[in-house]
C-alpha cells in the first residue's frame, strides 16, 4: 500500500480533528458523555490508515505487546484492543484496493517460503471444511489469514524499504520495553517469586510463557542495535541506553521463569555461533537428523535416564532449570506429555485433515488416558492448548498440515542463512540476523508452547519471515532500497 501525498490536506486535517476533539470535549464535559472522545480518535485513525498507510499498518504491528485481550465480545468470539480491529480494518483496505485497482507486482509471491505459506493457509481453509466443529474452525483460520495477509505478505511489500524494517523493529522493542517496565515494576511488588509470574502481565498477557516469547523476540535486535549501532547511524553515545534495555528485556525473561524461553535465547545463541563458523544450513538439518535418530533408536534408555530427575520446578534459578528435564514429577512437564500424545491418538484417527484448526482444547478430552492424567489436567484445555505449535499443527490439520508448517519454518531459515552467506553489505547482513535470531527464539519455544494465534506472537513471527523474504529476493537481485 503506497504512501499518498498528504501535503495539501495537513491544514486541514489538523483544523478539523482540533475542531471535532474541542467539540468532544465540551460535550463530555457538559453530560459526561466521555466516550464521545473516541469520534475524533476513530477519524484520526481512518485518515492515517489512508493517508499514510505503511506506517499505520507498522505502526499497528508494534503495538501488539500492549492490547488488551478480550475473551468474548459475544458469539464466543475473542479480540485483542486496540490492534485486532485496526488489522482487520487494514485487510480489509488491502482487499477494497486490490479490487479496486488489481494491479500488483507478483514476482515476491514466487519466493518458496511464499508458495509454501500460500499452500498453509488453502489448506487451513481445506481443514475448516472437514473439521469437527467447522464455526470454531472459520473463525480460527480468518483470524490467522489476517494476521498473514497484512503483516506476511504485506509487509514483503512494506520492507523492500529497509528504513520501514527498522522503523518496525524500533517501535517493537519502545512497545515491548514499555510493557517489561510496568511488568517489573509489578512484579517487584512480590518480590520476584515464581508463583507471581503466572499472571503477572495481566492485563496485557494472560500466559507468562507468551510474555517471555513475545519479549525473546526484541533480544537480538537489542543486542545488534547496542553492539553494531554504527551499521544503522545510531550514535556510539546511545551503547549505554541501550545496553541497559537489553538488561531490562533479560531481566524479565529471567523473572517470568519460563524455562521454554531459557532455552530458546541458548539455541538462538547457538545458531549464531555456528553462523560465525560459517556452517552451512545443511549441515545443521543433517546433525539434528543424526541427534534425532539416535534419540529415537535410544529412547528407552534416554527415559531411563530422564526419569532420575526428580527435581521440581522451584523460585530458586538453577532448580527450576533442572526441572526441565523432569518427566517424572513436575506436573507442567506431565502435562505437555499428556496433551502430545493426545494429539497423537486424534491424528491417527483423522490423518490428512485432523479434527479441524483450532479445535485442539474442545476434542482432546476423550483421547485422554486416566493413566497419564496429572493434578493439572482438565477436559476443557483451559489451562493451555497443545503445548506445541508441531503437536496442534498435526493434530488440527492432519500430517500434511504439520508439514507445511515444519517447511515454512526450515525454508525461511535456509533463507537467511543464504542472505547471510551471500550477501557483503553489513547492513542487511546484521538485519537478517536480527530477525532470524528472534525466529529461532519462538521456533525452539514452540516445541513446548504454542502462541502463534495470538496477536503477541503473531505479528512479530510473520513480519520477521517477511523480512528474510524480501531481503532473500533483494538481496539476490540487488534491488533493495536502502534508503534511511
Amino acid at each position: 500500500m503506497p504512501n499518498t501525498p498528504v501535503t495539501s490536506h495537513k491544514p486541514y486535517l489538523i483544523y478539523l480533528l482540533a475542531l471535532l476533539t474541542g467539540l468532544a470535549g465540551m460535550w463530555a464535559a457538559m453530560g459526561g458523555h466521555y466516550y464521545v472522545f473516541l469520534i475524533p480518535v476513530a477519524i484520526a485513525v481512518l485518515l492515517l490508515s489512508i493517508y499514510n498507510s505503511e506506517k499505520f499498518i507498522l505502526l499497528t504491528g508494534a503495538l501488539a505487546p500492549l492490547s488488551i485481550n478480550v475473551n468474548d465480545i459475544g458469539g464466543g468470539l475473542g479480540l485483542a484492543f486496540p490492534t485486532e480491529p485496526l488489522i482487520i480494518w487494514i485487510f480489509c483496505l488491502l482487499v477494497a484496493r486490490l479490487i479496486l485497482h488489481g494491479k500488483a507486482n507478483l514476482t515476491p509471491l514466487k519466493h518458496p517460503v511464499v508458495l509454501l505459506v500460500i499452500a498453509y493457509v488453502v489448506w487451513l481453509w481445506l481443514s475448516s471444511i472437514y473439521s469437527s466443529m467447522p464455526v470454531v474452525s472459520f473463525k480460527f483460520s480468518l483470524a490467522r489469514t489476517w494476521y498473514i495477509v497484512v503483516f506476511f505478505i504485506g509487509g514483503i511489500y512494506l520492507f523492500r524499504k529497509m528504513q520501514n524494517i527498522h522503523y518496525f523493529f524500533s517501535a517493537l522493542v519502545v512497545c515491548t520495553l514499555i510493557l517489561v517496565i510496568y511488568t517489573l515494576v509489578q512484579h517487584a511488588r512480590y518480590g520476584f517469586i515464581r508463583s507471581a509470574s503466572y499472571g503477572i502481565s495481566w492485563p496485557f498477557f494472560p500466559d507468562h510463557g507468551m510474555y517471555a516469547a513475545a519479549i525473546a523476540f526484541c533480544v537480538s535486535i537489542l543486542v545488534f542495535y547496542t553492539f553494531n549501532g554504527a551499521v544503522f547511524g545510531i550514535k556510539p553515545g546511545w551503547a549505554p541506553l541501550l545496553g541497559f534495555f537489553l538488561v531490562v528485556l533479560l531481566l524479565g525473561i529471567v523473572v517470568s521463569y519460563t524455562r521454554a524461553t531459557w532455552l530458546s535465547l541458548i539455541a538462538a545463541l547457538g545458531v549464531h555461533i555456528l553462523i560465525r563458523f560459517r556452517i552451512k544450513f545443511y549441515w545443521i538439518m543433517l546433525a539434528l537428523l543424526a541427534v534425532s535418530t539416535y534419540g529415537i533408536i535410544n529412547q528407552d534408555r534416554l527415559l531411563y535416564n530422564l526419569e532420575a530427575n526428580k527435581q521440581g520446578s522451584s523460585d530458586e534459578l538453577e532448580g527450576h532449570v533442572k526441572s526441565v528435564s523432569n518427566i517424572t514429577t513436575d506436573p507442567s512437564n506431565l502435562e505437555r506429555i499428556n496433551r502430545w500424545k493426545c494429539a497423537s491418538r486424534m491424528v491417527s484417527e483423522r490423518p490428512l485433515f485432523g479434527f479441524g484448526p483450532g479445535t485442539f482444547v474442545f476434542q482432546y478430552g476423550p483421547f485422554q488416558q486416566s493413566s497419564e492424567m496429572t493434578i493439572i489436567s482438565t477436559n476443557t484445555g483451559d489451562l493451555g492448548d497443545t503445548h506445541s505449535e508441531y503437536f496442534s499443527a498435526m493434530s488440527e490439520t492432519g500430517f500434511p498440515g504439520m508439514a507445511l508448517w515444519i517447511g515454512i519454518t526450515l525454508l525461511t531459515m535456509a533463507a537467511a542463512f543464504r542472505i547471510i552467506y551471500r550477501t557483503e553489505d553489513r547492513k542487511v547482513k546484521i538485519t537478517t540476523l536480527m530477525a532470524l535470531l528472534g525466529l529461532v527464539t519462538y521456533h525452539v519455544h514452540a516445541f513446548l508452547n504454542n502462541y502463534s494465534q495470538y496477536d503477541k506472537i503473531a505479528v512479530p513471527l510473520w513480519t520477521f519471515t517477511a523480512v528474510i523474504v524480501v531481503l532473500d529476493l533483494h538481496t539476490a537481485k540487488y534491488t533493495i532500497n536502502k534508503t534511511t
